[in-house]
């Protein structure tokens, strides 16, 4: 990389993941080419010091008095505070504990093992995901629709106080691998063969958002997705396939299009993105002793009282309708209710 990356770069760099987006439905964009050499060590030494800072908390939190314990019966979606790893939580995290930030909301974690720098930790990688990775990717959107420049920010923003994000990791026992916790595959039949047995940790999805960015917790770039797995469509029609993610790490953001940009162009250019995480210890996709998995991730959402209608763009083709659409917190709220529900019963 050259020791500057011009305006043009930058630009030509989120365009490409736009490219991708509409192909797939996914992208992976490097993170350090989006910044200039002497900002990008910056960024790659707060992105690790952010999760540090979540991992020595989170073991911490048996401790700790303070922080806010989330209510599973709440509303999902302006969820703020820490929960563990509970079907109670939700079937997404029957195996995953965490801090969830809802709404520009913050909080801080005091312990005695760490250096009280959570609050400053948290709002660095959030600003890292939103201002300098999913803000590029949606002017490159705005770009490829033909919309006017900030669209999302003024018809649906600002996202800095109605967008969610997490951090979680993964808290699996030795019997979580044992073929009798085995699932299989979930999800309106998608990639699903007869007989198919898979370790589904998350099950299949996709996110209530306009797009989302995740990042792994590992060092660099690594030939790995530590299970994430992307489903893609058969072109036939007929059933289809999950593949890994090529790469995660510090150095790559993964940008998934949701299902609120899906909604708003009614699945045409871009649709939602359904993918899953399935237990990388049983895989060959990391070293076998290698049981932990810790993930970033950011949903950008509208503001809850933006009307979700569709995007004015010459590429789009609606048909007119008498029915008015819905703000952004009454559908969200229709679409938490699903993230809520209780494991699906297994199949055999």
């Amino acid at each position: 990389m050259s020791s500057t990356t011009t305006q043009n770069e930058t630009t030509t760099i989120f365009d490409n993941c736009v490219n991708d987006l509409e192909l797939n439905g996914y992208a992976l964009l490097s993170i350090p080419t989006i910044y200039q050499n002497n900002d990008c060590e910056r960024k790659r030494s707060s992105i690790a010091n952010a999760f540090a800072t979540a991992r020595c908390s989170l073991d911490d939190i048996s401790s700790n008095n303070k922080i806010p314990i989330i209510d599973p019966s709440s509303d999902s979606g302006s969820w703020t505070g820490y929960h563990n790893a509970a079907v109670v939580n939700g079937r997404y995290n029957q195996y995953r504990e965490g801090f969830v930030f809802s709404n520009g909301e913050m909080f801080n974690v005091d312990t005695t093992n760490i250096n009280n720098n959570f609050e400053n930790d948290m709002n660095n990688l959030f600003q890292i995901m939103l201002d300098d990775v999913a803000n590029g990717v949606l002017r490159a959107i705005e770009r490829r629709l033909e919309l006017p420049d900030q669209y999302f920010d003024t018809e649906f923003g600002p996202t800095n106080t109605s967008s969610q994000w997490h951090l979680k990791r993964y808290v699996l026992d030795d019997d979580d691998s044992d073929e009798q916790n085995h699932n299989l595959v979930d999800g309106d039949g998608d990639g699903k063969e007869q007989g198919e047995v898979v370790d589904v940790v998350l099950p299949v999805h996709t996110d209530p958002s306009l797009i989302s960015v995740v990042i792994v917790d590992q060092v660099g770039s690594n030939e790995s997705g530590m299970g994430l797995q992307v489903y893609h469509p058969s072109e036939k029609n007929e059933g289809g396939s999950y593949e890994e993610i090529s790469h995660s790490g510090h150095d790559v953001a993964i940008i998934f299009i949701g299902s609120v940009l899906n909604y708003l162009t009614k699945g045409q250019i871009f649709s939602a993105a359904k993918h899953r995480v399935v237990n990388w210890t049983s895989t060959n996709v990391s070293p076998k002793d290698d049981k932990d998995r810790m993930a970033a991730t950011l949903f950008v959402r509208p503001n809850g009282d933006s009307i979700m209608n569709p995007l004015p763009s010459a590429y789009l083709q609606y048909n007119e309708s008498k029915k008015k659409p819905p703000t952004f917190s009454v559908w969200n709220s229709r679409v938490a209710k699903n993230y809520m529900k209780k494991k699906q019963q297994q199949k055999g």
